[in-house]
């Protein structure tokens, strides 16, 4: 599993963002929401968005450099197109790495069985 981003690992366009929100398949906790769907590619692909309202262009970007991070290193091995949305509690704004990891693992396990189902 390489450990790197690159353009094929990446929602990049807003159509595909669309089509993974109109599904509204999700998962959530307290600090993150993951929308997903199917996809014929073969691995897992991920979109963020973080709206102003998070924070800071900092803020934003630090929550944005995390997520990537822990995409990179615990992505899931299946087909799966992944939005990644801060939690509306707030708790994404004050999580450490180690809070954020613990979230994404449960919700991506949580995905997981519901991509089985």
């Amino acid at each position: 599993m390489p450990a790197t981003f690159t353009k094929t690992d990446r929602l990049l366009h807003r159509p595909e963002f669309e089509a993974v929100l109109d599904e509204r398949k999700n998962v959530s906790d307290r600090r993150l929401m993951l929308s997903w769907r199917r996809n014929e590619l073969g691995h897992a692909r991920l979109g963020l968005v973080v709206s102003k309202a998070f924070g800071n262009a900092v803020k934003r970007n630090q929550f944005k450099r995390r997520i990537r991070d822990i995409f990179r290193r615990h992505r899931p091995e299946t087909g799966v197109d992944i939005v990644v949305l801060p939690s509306r509690q707030g708790e994404a704004k004050t999580a450490d790495h180690a809070a954020m990891l613990e979230s994404w693992t449960a919700l991506i396990e949580r995905l997981l069985k519901k991509l089985a189902a």
